[in-house]
Order: structure tokens, then C-alpha cells, then sequence
């Protein structure tokens, strides 16, 4: 019997999306293993007749319905996903899924499963089809191109490079003393530092840089912000800034910011009034207040207070988690949407910003996203706005807000795999790797994972060294599969040259002294940049499993266009591991892509312990 708990589709959706103007995507769930033959059928809503038996009913024209086969997309550890694309000729459709099994032919539609042995006249009932209306190409999901094609960088300003030691802040602490590092010590980089290093991002073949917060703040990360119009005097000036975006522009890198919108600091000056005035402030609405006095908790003014956990649970107004020096935006309001999007105006016109990353962004209102992005793309149509969403984001995904999301969803299944029993929050045999990648595969409509910030760590992790236990294989092995993903990869900096740290202890001091540096992962991480650049297929988004070995804990996948292919081969294993290939690769002619050197495949392969190829055949 058809497990029928278990299937499900839903009209505009992941499930049901347009791809581009003429192509809808259609995705069917069901029980994993349960139904071997799934069948799309359906056809244009409006094609009707008159009945031959009685000329003055109608009935809708069984003639002209399509049967169309639909494969077998990813298999999750529960469920199999079924997938077909279709060009609907007048831009509209209606449609059922045919389940078959056994001597079982069940036909699902929008309102009920229907026994197509007992009732087969009730196979082309419409009205129990489901609906994708019109395929209008206002709709259609649209990001900037150039993402597709980004190497990001992920610079912490504060720790990346002092260029400037005359602008460091009162007290910093020596570059690269990170025995007592922690967010509130101060190390003196800054954007002369960035502009110092241009050429060393450039080398290394990056084409995007992500800043986090610039703006003046007391903190060292930024995330408090005093002044959204003003570069923190501590990273230099306006002007500098301006100088860092040309330089970078001429360079072929693009610059994305952080925008600090959920929230602000205490001595942002709307906040500082608000305290002053209380009520009578003409601010005081610009924030989420719900108690009187709206501080109930002693403090000095002009200085950061300090509070105890009883007190931050008991604030009278809102913050970004309970941090009290991080009141929350009431982006609803005039004055803060006028002051915010003005921000946002004043620096992607007046500077050039590429690229906007939004901090807590799920926090924030949708209309707020939405009136956000309709000033940004007037500006500008090729920014590009990626939201902070550690979690599914569809809801941000569907055209009218963020071209893309922080792809957490690709990490945490890389730390599963790969990382120590310390960091990973479960420790995953290469079985459970392939099926949560499928899942993430399945969670989005395939126009916007090409689009994702894809990343193994980041200012808000530890860092994938820490992770993978010290091991630079594991690590190796980590940007590889990033860099084999579909979406943009990143690095955070400092990571490409072996920098780790302690549990909790991941804003470190960039390593610029090359003694210390780890060469060899460098140049991997070079060569993987280099190989995303000039092999298209790495971009795509299917790829196919063509072996995953639980026992050996090995795993073989490929991706390909009309032109090449690539094998991407991983051993979980500490020893080598001799993969038996699979039979469309025996006899191939192919090209190791870190050796570069030719490989006539035979029956088995061997890969070293811990270890990852890359072979390209071309077609």
C-alpha cells in the first residue's frame, strides 16, 4: 500500500516555482522507497468542450492533457522528492501527480487522493488539480549575476590589519597577543590595513569582500552602532573608505557591507534622547517600549552600563537578545526608515557599495525588507542584498526581499561530517552527510541556492582548523566541498593560512608573518579559487551520488554542463582507501585538478587517508 501520509506538494512554493519566464519547477515528496513510478499529468485550465452525448454541457478536453514522467530528484533519510520541469504553452496549468505501485494507480490532487481503479473517470477532474495560475515574469526570482561568479572574503576589520597605528584606540593590545583575546580588547586594524592588502586578496583570487560593521561604535565588533553615516573613527574616514571601494573596484572586487538594522547602540543619538526625555522625545516611538521609566536600571551618561542577568531580563523596552545596549528598531516607523534607508541610500550611491549583508535579518519586519529592496535595486538593480538567516528562508526568497541568505545549512552539515566531537552538533557517517546535503538541495528552489553565501566558518563560529581538530586535511577537505557547492564560497580571513583558536576564541589576529603561515592549505585554497573560476560545472546545482560506502566511509559525486564533468571524490577514512569506480568512468580520460597531470581511469582509484580528488573530464 502507498504510504499517502507522506506525500505532499503545495502550489507556489519550493514545491511548485518558476524558474525563468517560460519554465515551472514542479518537486513531489514522498515515503523514501515507497512508490517506484510517479507521473505528472495535466494541461492547459482553459481547454474546454462540448460534451459529444449532451452539446450544451461542457467538459474540459481530456485530449489535451500531457503526461509527463518524473524522476527521482534526492533522497533524505525519510522521504524521496520527485522532480520535472515543464513550459506551459499559454503560461498557465493545471495538474495531478499519478502515483503507481503494485497493481495501485493513485492520482493526488490539491483536495483529495483519488483511487484511479475505482474511479477513473475522475483522472481529469480539474477541479481537484492543482494550480499554478499564470506564469507572469514579474515573479520570476532574480538575483544579481556577478554572485554566481564571487569569491568572497570575510574581513573583521579589527583584527585583519593596522595600517594606521596613529588612529589605534587608547589601551590596544599587541597584534597577535591572543592569549586573553576576547570582543572587548583592541588590536589596531583598521581600513588602512585592508587597502595595505589588496593585492594579497587579489592573489589569491578573490572578488568579493565582506566587511562586518564599519561604522562608528564603541565596541570592537561594531554591531552597537553609534553613527550609521560615519566610519569608526578607530578604522579610519569616510574618505578612506571611499578609497578602499575604488581601490578594490579597480581590482575586480566587489565590497558588501554590514547593515545593523534590527538594532542600534546606546549612544546612538535617537537612543540617547530617548533616555534624556523619556516620553517627550520625538524618538522615543522610533523604538520598542513598553515600560516606564523606560531605564530601570542604574547607569551613567554617556557610558555603557553594567547590568546583571535578573535586570537584561527585565528591560523595559526591546533588544537584540537581552543585550541592553542593543535597543530594537521599530522599523515601522517614519523617522527610522527615513534614517536607516537613508544610510543605505547615502553609501551605495556616494561609494559605490556592491553589496549589502543584513544582520539579524529574520528579526526584522518583512515590509521593512521589501521597502528596502525596492529603494536599493531603484539605485542600483545589480546590489546585492543577502540576509543573516541561520535557518530555512524561503520566506525571505521569493523575489520581493533578499537575493540570498548566509548558507548555514551547507556548514553545519560540513562540521557534522568533519569536526570533532566538541564542535559538531552530531557526528555524521558519510550516509547522513549525503542525505542532509539532499535535503538542503530540496529546500530551495534551484534559482536561489545559486545564489547562497556559502561558508565553512565565520565571525559568529569557530573556525572550521578548530573544528576538524587541527586536522588540514579535514580542512582541505571542508573547502572543498564548499567549493564544489552551488552558490558563492567564502573564506573567512585568516582561515586559508591556518588560523584556528581555542573553543569561543575565533576573532583572532590575521597571521601576516609567513613563517607561520600554513603554505600548503594556502595554496589548495588557491588553486580551489582558481578551479571555481574556470570550470563552470562546479557552479551547477544537481550533482549525482555515484557511490557513498558507509562501510569504507567514502563517497564519489558528480556535477557536469554539456561540456565537462568533474568526480569529486572524499575519504572520511584515515587510511586510503581504494575506490572501485564507478562503470562510466572506466576507460575516461580525465585531468586532476590540483595535479593538473592526466588520468586514464581504470576500475579503482586510490585516495589518500583523509584525502580528496577532483578529476575533469570533458565531454
Amino acid at each position: 500500500m502507498i504510504n499517502l501520509q507522506a506525500v505532499y506538494h503545495e502550489a507556489k512554493s519550493k514545491f511548485a516555482y518558476m524558474y525563468d519566464q517560460d519554465t515551472l519547477h514542479l518537486r513531489l515528496r514522498t515515503a523514501r522507497g515507497d512508490i517506484p513510478k510517479v507521473t505528472l499529468v495535466g494541461g492547459d485550465p482553459f481547454r474546454w468542450k462540448r460534451k459529444e452525448n449532451n452539446p450544451d454541457e461542457w467538459e474540459w478536453d481530456q485530449q489535451a492533457a500531457f503526461y509527463q514522467p518524473m524522476r527521482l530528484e534526492y533522497s533524505t533519510e525519510l522521504f524521496d522528492y520527485w522532480f520535472t520541469a515543464v513550459k506551459p504553452h499559454w503560461k498557465r496549468i493545471r495538474y495531478g501527480f499519478i502515483l503507481e505501485k503494485g497493481d495501485q494507480e493513485i492520482l493526488y490532487g490539491s483536495r483529495a487522493f483519488i483511487d484511479l481503479k475505482q474511479k477513473p473517470e475522475q483522472k481529469f477532474s480539474t477541479s481537484n488539480y492543482f494550480n499554478f495560475p499564470y506564469l507572469n515574469f514579474e515573479d520570476v526570482f532574480t538575483a544579481p549575476q556577478w554572485v554566481k561568479d564571487t569569491i568572497w572574503y570575510q574581513i573583521f576589520p579589527e583584527r585583519f590589519a593596522d595600517g594606521n597605528s596613529s588612529n589605534n584606540p587608547d589601551g590596544v593590545t599587541a597584534w597577535g597577543d591572543d592569549d586573553n583575546e576576547n570582543i572587548y580588547n583592541f588590536y589596531g586594524g583598521d581600513l588602512k590595513g585592508v587597502l595595505d592588502s589588496l593585492d594579497y586578496l587579489q592573489e589569491l583570487g578573490i572578488t568579493g569582500i565582506y566587511f562586518t560593521p564599519i561604522f562608528k561604535s564603541p565596541s570592537s565588533h561594531k554591531y552597537d552602532t553609534t553613527d550609521y553615516y560615519q566610519i569608526d573613527p578607530a578604522f579610519g574616514t569616510n574618505e578612506l573608505f571611499k578609497e578602499v571601494v575604488d581601490a578594490a573596484h579597480q581590482r575586480g572586487i566587489r565590497v558588501m557591507l554590514d547593515a545593523v538594522f534590527n538594532h542600534c547602540g546606546w549612544l546612538h543619538a535617537y537612543w540617547q534622547d530617548v533616555i534624556k526625555y523619556g516620553k517627550q522625545s520625538k524618538y522615543y516611538d522610533c523604538f520598542l517600549i513598553h515600560g516606564d521609566p523606560v531605564i530601570n536600571f542604574p547607569f551613567e551618561e554617556g557610558k555603557y552600563p553594567t547590568t546583571t542577568p535578573e535586570q537584561r531580563s527585565n528591560l523595559n523596552y526591546s533588544t537584540f537578545a537581552f543585550v541592553p545596549v542593543m535597543p530594537k528598531w521599530n522599523t515601522d516607523h517614519p523617522l527610522v526608515k527615513e534614517h536607516l534607508l537613508g544610510a543605505v541610500r547615502y553609501w551605495t550611491e556616494e561609494y559605490g557599495v556592491d553589496a549589502w549583508r543584513l544582520d539579524v535579518s529574520n528579526e526584522v519586519s518583512h515590509d521593512f525588507w521589501r521597502e528596502f529592496r525596492k529603494m536599493v535595486k531603484a539605485i542600483n538593480p545589480d546590489v546585492y542584498i543577502l540576509g543573516e538567516n541561520w535557518d530555512n528562508s524561503n520566506p525571505w526568497l521569493q523575489g520581493d526581499q533578499f537575493d540570498g541568505v548566509m548558507n548555514y545549512e551547507l556548514m553545519y552539515p560540513i562540521w557534522n561530517l568533519l569536526g570533532t566531537e566538541a564542535f559538531a552538533f552530531e557526528q555524521f557517517g558519510v550516509t547522513q552527510y549525503q542525505e542532509s546535503i539532499n535535503k538542503l538541495l530540496v529546500s530551495y528552489p534551484k534559482n536561489n541556492l545559486m545564489y547562497m553565501y556559502n561558508l565553512v566558518d565565520s565571525h559568529d563560529t569557530d573556525r572550521i582548523l578548530s573544528v576538524c581538530g587541527g586536522s588540514v586535511d579535514k580542512v582541505k577537505q571542508a573547502y572543498l566541498l564548499q567549493f564544489t557547492f552551488t552558490g558563492a564560497p567564502s573564506i573567512f580571513y585568516g582561515s586559508e593560512v591556518g588560523l584556528g583558536g581555542a573553543k569561543g576564541h575565533f576573532r583572532r589576529c590575521m597571521i601576516w608573518d609567513k613563517n607561520q603561515q600554513n603554505q600548503d592549505l594556502q595554496q589548495f585554497v588557491r588553486r580551489l579559487v582558481q578551479l571555481r573560476k574556470e570550470h563552470p560545472c562546479l557552479q551547477v546545482v544537481d550533482l549525482e551520488w555515484l557511490s557513498v560506502d558507509e562501510n569504507q566511509q567514502t563517497f564519489i559525486f558528480k556535477k557536469q554542463t554539456d561540456q565537462e564533468s568533474v568526480f569529486v571524490f572524499i575519504n572520511h577514512n584515515p587510511e586510503p582507501v581504494r575506490f572501485d569506480l564507478p562503470s562510466e568512468m572506466n576507460g575516461k580520460t580525465t585531468t586532476d585538478g590540483f595535479s593538473g597531470e592526466t588520468v586514464v581511469c581504470g576500475s579503482t582509484l586510490t585516495v589518500a587517508g583523509n584525502g580528496c580528488r577532483l578529476l575533469f573530464q570533458t565531454e
